[in-house]
This record gives structure tokens, C-alpha cells and sequence, in this order.
């Protein structure tokens, strides 16, 4: 998006009364956000030197293809989080050797997983290991 300079205290009057939308990190530029800098761009710009019909068609571009991302990272993180649960899962009935961070070994069968945000963790007994404490997978005991 070109910017220009305001030459008149009018101008940046008009500019200044159009709603300033500014995306941080938190909250990412959704279409509405997108169409009301168009609407207030194409509003305030220079009679003299309008915008230009491929410029607005590549940016319209780039809102189609931004959106289709974030659709494709959505979906993305929810096959990731169904494939987390799948390998919990997995993991029930098996033998584990955990080793804890007071350095205690725990060795025992899965009997089941808890999925906590950030920190799964496997019950082996009535003892409860983070996932990342667990050292060794070994298949189901017969």
C-alpha cells in the first residue's frame, strides 16, 4: 500500500476521522478490518493519481491467499492435535521407565493418559509421569 504525504490540514482532518485499525501480533488484519483501510484508502486518495485497478487486485490477492492460510493452519493444527491423542492412546497397556526429576525411576504398565494442555502425562499405578519423563517404551507385557 502506497502511503502519501498530507498536504492540507483538511486532508489530514478526513484522514484523521477514518477509523485507524493497527494489527499487532496479538490480533491478526481480518477482511472486515482489510475492507475498511480499502474503503478509507480509496476515499481519501488523490484524484490526481487514483489508485491503481491491478494494485487493489493484487492486494485483494493477498487477502484471499492470507485467509486460505490461516484456514490450512487451522486445520493443520487440529490433525496435529488428533495425532497427539492418537500416540497417548497408544502408549495404554504398554511398559514405561520414567526417570523424574528428583531422579526416582518409575517403571509400570499404562493404565492411562492424561492430556493436559502443555503437559501430558501417563499413569502407571496411582503415580502420574510427565511424558517427557519417560525414558523407555517397551511393548505390552503377556
Amino acid at each position: 500500500m502506497q502511503v502519501t504525504s498530507v498536504s492540507s490540514a483538511t486532508q489530514a482532518a478526513a484522514i484523521g476521522a477514518a477509523k485507524v485499525v493497527t494489527p499487532t501480533a496479538g490480533n491478526a488484519l481480518d477482511s472486515a478490518q482489510f475492507m475498511q483501510i480499502l474503503m478509507a484508502q480509496l476515499t481519501h486518495q488523490n484524484p490526481l493519481e487514483p489508485m491503481n485497478n491491478n494494485e487493489m487486485m493484487s492486494q485483494f490477492s493477498q487477502l484471499n491467499s492470507l485467509q486460505e492460510l490461516r484456514d490450512i493452519h487451522t486445520a493443520m493444527d487440529k490433525v496435529s492435535a488428533s495425532n497427539q491423542v492418537n500416540y497417548y492412546a497408544s502408549l495404554i497397556g504398554k511398559t514405561v521407565k520414567a526417570t523424574r526429576a528428583d531422579g526416582k525411576v518409575l517403571e509400570g504398565v499404562v493404565d492411562g493418559v492424561l492430556t493436559e494442555k502443555d503437559n501430558p502425562q501417563v499413569l502407571i499405578g496411582s503415580e502420574t509421569v510427565n511424558l517427557t519423563d519417560v525414558t523407555e517404551i517397551m511393548g505390552a507385557k503377556v
